[in-house]
């Protein structure tokens, strides 16, 4: 039976030319991971653009400061986001930092952008949506041995002439935690 099946499939084969080559997975692999470091240095400069964080060295580096050897996320204590629902983004995220630390001094949660950072998501080379992000940052005290810096995300989408409705995975979504060491704690704090 094997044999009809061959016999049937290579003659159909043998009379068309593939020019196309298969992408083998290494190469797959290394395309679609360049990929996803473009779409979060996008975001990182996005976020970086709408705080007014302008002094980026290099892609490696966007948006973190160099202390001691290891990248850090800047330090944010001043909330420059004015809407009315400011309250709901940080007591979402306090909750969760206190939950997961919960013998830590929280010393600041705020939002460090003025506005929610959009940006629009296509099908087809066409705009079908927009999708808004938010970012907050949670600050607290570990004791007398350094901090812990949080950087959680919200995000809502919505179709095109419709409304926003929040990204379930992303309200809020935990995307970093820096421990920070005193002695570098005090030094990146300099650089604020």
């Amino acid at each position: 039976m094997l044999g009809v099946v061959m016999l049937g499939v290579t003659p159909a084969a043998a009379q068309t030319e593939t020019k196309t080559q298969k992408e083998n997975f290494g190469d797959r692999f290394v395309r679609l991971g360049k990929k996803a470091v473009k779409e979060m240095e996008k975001a990182a400069n996005n976020l970086g653009d709408a705080i007014g964080f302008e002094d980026r060295v290099n892609a490696e580096s966007a948006d973190s400061v160099k202390v001691d050897g290891a990248w850090y996320m800047p330090l944010y204590t001043v909330n420059l986001y004015k809407g009315g629902d400011l309250e709901l983004y940080r007591d979402a995220c306090r909750q969760a930092f206190v939950a997961k630390y919960p013998g830590v001094k929280v010393e600041s949660v705020v939002v460090p952008q003025q506005e929610w950072l959009s940006d629009t998501y296509k099908k087809n080379n066409k705009v079908t949506g927009y999708v808004q992000t938010l970012y907050c940052f949670v600050l607290a005290k570990d004791g007398n041995d350094g901090y812990v810096n949080a950087r959680f995300k919200f995000q809502r989408q919505k179709e095109v002439g419709r409304q926003y409705e929040h990204v379930a995975n992303c309200w809020p979504l935990w995307e970093r935690t820096d421990v920070i060491p005193m002695a570098a704690y005090e030094k990146l704090k300099m650089n604020n």
